[in-house]
Parts: C-alpha cells; sequence; structure tokens
C-alpha cells in the first residue's frame, strides 16, 4: 500500500469564506475512533483548539462518543439524519470549521484533485490560463 503524506489527505482554505467548506480530509478508512487523532495531527495549532467534532453518521462504520486523541479525549457526537459528508469541528474560542470529509475508497487522483482545489491550487492554475487576452467590453456596455 501507496504511504501517504499528511499534506495529501487534509486541505485548509488558503482564506476564509462562509459559503465554503473550510477544508477537506481524506481518512484512509471509515472507523471515525481510528482516524480522528489523524485530522487532530493535520490540523495547525494557529487555527484554534478543537473542543468537539460533529459527524455525518453514514460516513463512518463506528459512532463514538467521545475518541481519544493525541494528549486526550474529545467528544463527538452527530444528529441522526445528517448526510452532509462534513465533520464539524467546534473550537474552544467558540467558533465553527466545516471539513469536508472524502470518502476513504475515493480514487487517490480525484481526492487529490479536490484537496488541491481547496488549497486554491485550481484557482491558480485556471488564472494562468485566464491569463491569456480575452475579449474586452468597453465601457459603453458594447463589445470592443
Amino acid at each position: 500500500m501507496a504511504t501517504h503524506l499528511p499534506t495529501s489527505r487534509f486541505a485548509l482554505r488558503p482564506v476564509f469564506d462562509r459559503h465554503l467548506p473550510d477544508g477537506a480530509w481524506w481518512p484512509e478508512n471509515r472507523r471515525l475512533s481510528d482516524q480522528l487523532g489523524g485530522l487532530f495531527a493535520f490540523w495547525p495549532p494557529e487555527r484554534g483548539r478543537i473542543a468537539r467534532v460533529l459527524y455525518s453518521p453514514p460516513d463512518w462504520e463506528d459512532h463514538p462518543r467521545s475518541v481519544h486523541v493525541p494528549g486526550r479525549m474529545v467528544k463527538t457526537g452527530s444528529f441522526p439524519r445528517d448526510d452532509t459528508h462534513q465533520v464539524t469541528l467546534s473550537l474552544i474560542d467558540g467558533g465553527r470549521r466545516s471539513i469536508t470529509v472524502i470518502p476513504p475508497d475515493t480514487p487517490p487522483r480525484d481526492a487529490q484533485e479536490i484537496l488541491a482545489g481547496v488549497r486554491g491550487v485550481a484557482a491558480v492554475r485556471a488564472s494562468r490560463r485566464r491569463a491569456e487576452p480575452q475579449p474586452a467590453w468597453d465601457n459603453e456596455g458594447g463589445h470592443v
């Protein structure tokens, strides 16, 4: 089995946008109790301390009430009908961050494309393509 670098499994948006998830996570399996420690390891401390995790039940084989993560136990919870395919991280300062869960069986190329999009790599590539001369409009509303 191929080894994945942590950055190939987790990504955060460089700029906060309340209309989009804050990041994406590609766990290695569907056991939340096994995988949540990895998410905590990826989480940058400067983004805040995670106090609680809400999860989407269909994404996971287990539904723990708490999970041991490095150095402590963290409470987890879900809403029975939640099918958002996200985890919501409640931070100690009261903030919340939504992270899209990429299914573990997603082909690596597809998962990496999603993660790159979250990091903004896709936007950078698209902006390079847009750098080519485009038709312009004049200030009167007509095509030049």
